[in-house]
């Protein structure tokens, strides 16, 4: 069990580990923290599966979900329908691996707090399937699709926002831009947008095709009884610049937008790489560029950037730290035990690491990147290794991993023939000011629960939801999804 408290257990290694990682923070203790979103006080020993307020929802309905992703949009009721319950701003869409990846329905009384979720239909607004792809043509080149058929596993989710305000006007760079808000802004032209009205991106990957990005936006011209909120809005994007034939599987997005990332569970270890997937927004400190429109994806540039150092990736993800974390057998990886900061071999600086550049070189960041990319000199960043924070947890063989705010979850999974041990754990990840290296603060959430396909944060509830499978096979429609208060209060 992972316990909140500094125990022996935490051993002679965890110490020799926090005296190594120069700028890595461990804190446990034995008190209960702060209020949770539901008012209540998350327990000195987290919580336990099955033992309130740990609550089953939504049985018998899901089949080996890998996580669910709560999308923000405008809608109000469900179906736009007042007869229908709430949906607090938003919709959670499910990897769902027995249908495919949909946006959730919620059910429940009639202007009323959901109390379970329902796959929809599948159709092509609301559930997702990727296309299969045989072949290239062309240059640039664009896919030769079979059919549309495959499911998508892992994903994660940029909504990029525009805050006018925050813009730098000519000659007058505005120090609190970021190229967050540059880029919400340039898809945008400049007006306004929150996550509730923003377009939504969605990246996935589809182990017959490749790496893919899903515009999701709001409905049009809703009406009663039709969809509400964001659905597919395009057609998805495909990065063709990833040779075919690689069955990756998950795919991550960095918070800034930068980069989008793509690996393979199959037992194979590279990472791929694409560098700006919805367009360079420009310097933060420069004015936006008024003809800015997100670029085709077969004009960006993807790369092989190193390896996992993984037997099997089953998860990855982007951090709040913007760093790179993929999980599986049996650890959580980043690109250095401490990622971050101004190493040579730290993200993103790794992927032009002993690159030759023409001279005179680039004298930026992201000149040194175009520069690489563009050269598609791989693998700089050489093998990740095993990090500092997911070690002391510790983490092993994770078949979760997610990011929410300035949190990450992680599942663990228990030893082999053990099917009621596995846990939740959480970190809070910032970055050192100073340094600029990765800081993890840690506890156990959840204790107790079956194998755990995947984790999902749902925003409209304040809940973290832990879908689990007690058939420990797979078996169609037997999920147990744990859904618990969400408590990100230290």
């Amino acid at each position: 069990m992972i316990r909140n408290r500094c125990d022996a257990n935490v051993s002679t290694r965890a110490r020799r580990i926090v005296a190594a990682a120069t700028a890595f923070t461990f804190f446990c203790q034995n008190f209960a923290w702060a209020v949770c979103a539901d008012g209540t006080t998350f327990p000195a020993l987290g919580f336990v599966n099955s033992q309130p307020p740990a609550a089953n929802w939504s049985p018998g309905v899901f089949t080996g979900t890998a996580g669910s992703i709560f999308v923000p949009d405008n809608s109000v009721f469900e179906n736009n329908d007042p007869t229908q319950p709430l949906t607090g701003g938003g919709h959670n869409w499910a990897f769902d691996q027995g249908t495919t990846t949909c946006k959730e329905t919620d059910v429940g009384p009639a202007g009323g707090t959901p109390t379970a979720r329902a796959i929809p239909l599948s159709n092509p607004t609301n559930c997702l399937l990727l296309p299969v792809i045989t072949g290239t043509t062309g240059n640039p080149p664009l896919p030769i699709i079979k059919s549309i058929s495959d499911v998508p596993f892992q994903g994660q989710t940029i909504t990029p926002t525009c805050d006018p305000a925050l813009l730098s006007p000519p000659g007058a760079p505005n120090p609190t831009n970021t190229r967050f808000n540059q880029l919400g802004c340039a898809i945008s032209h400049g007006v306004a947008t929150s996550p509730q009205t923003a377009t939504t991106f969605l990246f996935v990957a589809g182990i017959k095709g490749g790496l893919f990005s899903v515009p999701l936006s709001n409905v049009a011209n809703s009406v009663v009884g039709g969809s509400a909120g964001k659905v597919i809005s395009a057609f998805v994007n495909f990065y063709s610049d990833i040779p075919l034939g690689q069955k990756l599987t998950n795919a991550a997005v960095s918070p800034d937008g930068m980069f989008a990332i793509a690996t393979s569970d199959k037992r194979q270890s590279f990472v791929y790489a694409c560098l700006n997937p919805l367009g360079d927004p420009g310097d933060p400190g420069l004015p936006i560029d008024p003809n800015f429109a997100v670029p085709p994806a077969n004009l960006v540039k993807c790369m092989q950037v190193g390896s996992n150092g993984l037997a099997a990736d089953l998860t990855t993800a982007f951090g709040p730290d913007n760093q790179p974390y993929f999980g599986g057998q049996r650890t959580v990886d980043s690109f250095n035990f401490t990622p971050g900061g101004s190493l040579a071999t730290a993200w993103p600086q790794c992927t032009f690491n002993g690159f030759g550049f023409a001279s005179p070189p680039p004298t930026t960041l992201m000149g040194k990147l175009q520069a690489v990319f563009n050269a598609h000199s791989a693998n700089h960043c050489g093998t990740a290794s095993p990090n500092s924070g997911f070690v002391v947890a510790p983490v092993i063989q994770p078949q979760a991993l997610i990011t929410h705010g300035s949190y990450m979850y992680a599942s663990t999974t228990a030893a082999e023939g053990v099917t009621t041990s596995n846990t939740v754990v959480q970190l809070k990840v910032t970055v050192d000011p100073v340094s600029g290296l990765s800081q993890y603060r840690i506890r156990g959430y959840l204790t107790g629960a079956p194998l755990i396909t995947g984790l999902g944060v749902a925003d409209d509830l304040g809940s973290l939801m832990v879908f689990t499978d007690p058939s420990g096979i797979g078996a169609a429609g037997q999920e147990a999804i744990t859904k618990l208060p969400l408590c990100e209060d230290f």
